[in-house]
């Protein structure tokens, strides 16, 4: 028989699969910060009973996959998300950290050099991202978005030198001279647009 049912006590599971829920809370974040958070009884399991030579034989799978991680509401275009959180600083990619793999051109991490704080205290003069690696409900780094040198405005999840790069919301724009550049969704896809950089900065301060 199959119960959809999430098992709401740690104790009806295996100690492998305890071991991979408590991984999975550990490793999934808050919406309130771009994040998720696993709590008790809310993380996804399957229970499939079958009958072998008058035994009872329960197998569980636990789904911490990418879709699971990563379903969320997108919160809107850069100055929308930037409310939402407490810190925004332009700063430029110093370089990437490892590569992910049998994945060209996406990075695990990587460091920003910060030249100014929009908003918010931010007490840090480099900084690095974590991005997503497949089983977290957050962006990319790749080689096309962030190349080496390139400048941006970043909004940060909080006052750390360590920040997830967050998907859940525009939370970055591309610098290019006296512009800058930005990407949403737009109905099933994504759209781009172009906005002044010193009138956005005035506007997100």
């Amino acid at each position: 028989m199959l119960n959809n049912k999430p098992i709401l006590s740690d104790k009806s599971m295996s100690p492998y699969l305890f071991q991979k829920a408590q991984k999975a809370r550990q490793h999934t974040f808050a919406p309130d910060q771009g994040r998720y958070v696993l709590r008790d009884g809310e993380y996804s399991v399957r229970i499939l009973s079958l009958s072998m030579k008058g035994g009872l034989v329960v197998v569980a799978t636990l789904f911490a996959s990418a879709s699971f991680a990563c379903t969320c509401i997108f919160s809107g275009a850069f100055e929308v998300f930037a409310e939402q959180h407490p810190v925004i600083v332009r700063g430029k990619v110093l370089q990437h950290g490892e590569r992910i793999p049998n994945n060209s051109g996406y990075f695990k991490t990587m460091t920003i050099v910060v030249s100014d704080t929009l908003k918010g205290s931010f007490p840090y003069s480099t900084f690095e991202f974590y991005g997503d690696t497949g089983m977290s409900c957050l962006r990319y780094i790749t080689l096309d978005d962030y190349p080496v040198g390139s400048e941006h405005l970043f909004i940060l999840a909080s006052d750390e030198s360590l920040q997830p790069l967050m998907v859940c919301g525009e939370s970055s724009l591309l610098i290019n001279g006296d512009t800058v550049q930005g990407r949403v969704r737009d109905g099933g896809g994504y759209g781009t647009y172009e906005l002044n950089l010193g009138e956005l900065m005035e506007r997100v301060r």
